[in-house]
């Protein structure tokens, strides 16, 4: 599971961030995940929450912001690329913020995840992967971007604030 190491990764940024601005308390952080990272949210989450016991980031809310692959294609065309049946705006965005906080919103979908939904987290990767054509053209679009997995916000509480 390497969702451990990434954790562990994540942590340590975290506290060292916190500590270096004197927090006594981290109350939440969130993250922005690529489709394509191949990283289970929830596993994550549950990770983060044990390297965090008895530390001062045990009981942060851990949000992680789901961010589509995006590609361009030798026609010109730069932006989302959605499976079919996603809703997007014209722009090729995401209108709704997929978003996993502690196992709400879509992010109920991967709580728990084994099996069956396990399976249907693989095969919503393969629709991105068969979705990776551009929608101006049709012809096979370049990736750059959807793999991302970046430490967005780290809101903490201060001495001074206690």
């Amino acid at each position: 599971m390497h969702e451990y190491s990434i954790a562990c990764e994540i942590f340590e940024q975290v506290i060292a961030t916190a500590k270096a601005h004197r927090a006594s308390e981290v109350k939440s952080l969130t993250l922005v995940m690529g489709r394509l990272t191949h990283t289970n949210p929830e596993q994550l989450k549950f990770c983060f929450e044990v390297l965090a016991e008895g530390s001062i980031a045990e009981g942060a809310e851990f949000i992680v912001e789901m961010l589509s692959p995006s590609v361009e294609c030798e026609c010109g065309y730069q932006g989302r690329a959605e499976p079919p049946g996603h809703p997007t705006d014209q722009s090729g965005e995401d209108i709704g913020e997929d978003r996993s906080e502690n196992g709400n919103e879509s992010g109920a979908r991967n709580r728990n995840e084994s099996g069956a939904e396990a399976e249907l987290h693989q095969s919503e990767l393969l629709e991105y992967v068969a979705a990776l054509n551009c929608p101006t053209c049709g012809k096979a679009a370049r990736i750059t971007g959807g793999q991302e997995l970046i430490i967005k916000t780290i809101d903490i509480e201060t001495e001074d604030e206690s």
